[in-house]
């Protein structure tokens, strides 16, 4: 196996029809590994800063067999592409690479403190390479899934019992005079002025802070919706928006990705309620909830959690205890600080 790294927009843009092919190898991809996910966000975001592209693909007679999506970071890290904002991460391969090799491709070329891989599902293979020497492979964030027979929302699932249906119920009823629709690039303009009013309630109404939803992470959503990649569940009242969902749309399993909404009254779980009755309607379905364990949505639907990993792999010791000792008194300011909040 032969190496080469990609370290400019121009040769990231000529691999583009290869990643795609290799992408649509593979059904369980996700949109974060797609080629129109990573390289818009390097043009709207990453390549806006001080950061560093390191893509790495791995040929053979000439044929790409494996792209790993990496970047340095202003701090010197390596990451995958804005793993700030995709749920999932890992490398685009369908064959078994050495990753010891592309470790030591990106040691031989770069200077960087550590390599820190987030957000890899327990199938990535990267994870097989976790005896790599001062390789940390840490467990501390979740993900969860509902798998839906095709039916009427939420009859099928099976295991939900009366009182996950009353209150659906409940839910639906009160907001029983709001409008409701799923909509994509194929019907539908993408309705940036409706989302960027919604943003600014949401700030106003401090739900979320001012860094929410920036103008580069609104224009890398509109060129998946262009895409075919993103479809939008949005909730409305006489013509305002109330709530809108960013619905990730791929071959095997719906993943609600992004979520706003209102201070209307248990809105964002009625565009839930609605979105997932919609979508298993007329096909038996996966709905993925991504990453994080938010409690109301664990509470109501009672998905499936599964694991996320984050593998770091330091240069020396020191880098290694630095690194823990930092995690650690970050993790100490937290817990005090949501003792005295």
């Amino acid at each position: 196996m032969k190496y080469k790294l990609i370290l400019n927009i121009v040769e990231f843009k000529d691999i583009e029809n290869d990643w795609q092919d290799l992408y649509d190898e593979d059904k369980e991809n996700t949109v974060f590994q797609s080629f129109e996910f990573n390289y818009f966000s390097w043009i709207y975001d990453l390549a806006q800063a001080n950061n560093t592209l390191a893509i790495v693909i791995a040929y053979d007679s000439d044929k790409i067999k494996a792209i790993f999506p990496f970047y340095i970071d202003k701090k010197s890290r390596l990451r995958f592409i804005n793993d700030l904002h995709a749920d999932f991460c890992n490398a685009i391969s369908l064959v078994d690479i050495n990753f010891n090799e592309v470790v030591k491709v990106l040691r031989c070329n770069f200077k960087f403190r550590y390599f820190q891989l987030v957000n890899l599902k327990k199938e990535s293979s990267l994870l097989d390479y976790s005896k790599i020497s001062r390789c940390n492979i840490i467990s501390d964030v979740d993900y969860s899934v509902l798998n839906l027979n095709k039916g009427i929302f939420p009859d099928n699932c099976l295991y939900y019992k009366s009182k996950q249906k009353t209150e659906f119920r409940r839910i639906l009823k009160l907001n029983k005079d709001k409008d409701y629709k799923i909509i994509d690039y194929t019907n539908t303009v993408f309705p940036k002025f409706q989302i960027e009013i919604l943003r600014e309630k949401m700030i106003l109404l401090g739900i979320r802070d001012k860094n929410f939803l920036s103008k580069s992470q609104l224009l890398l959503i509109e060129e998946l919706y262009l895409n075919g990649k993103v479809i939008l569940s949005i909730v409305s009242e006489r013509g305002v928006v109330n709530a809108i969902s960013f619905i990730i749309n791929s071959p095997s399993e719906y993943l609600v990705w992004i979520d706003m909404y209102d201070d209307s009254m248990v809105i964002n779980l009625y565009n839930y309620i609605l979105a997932i009755s919609s979508l298993s309607y007329e096909e038996s379905v996966k709905i993925n909830f991504g990453r994080g364990s938010y409690n109301y949505k664990i509470k109501n639907f009672l998905p499936l959690e599964k694991k996320l990993f984050s593998m770091y792999i330091f240069s020396s010791k020191y880098s290694e205890l630095k690194f823990f000792f930092e995690r650690r008194v970050v993790q100490l300011i937290k817990r005090v600080y949501n003792k005295i909040k």
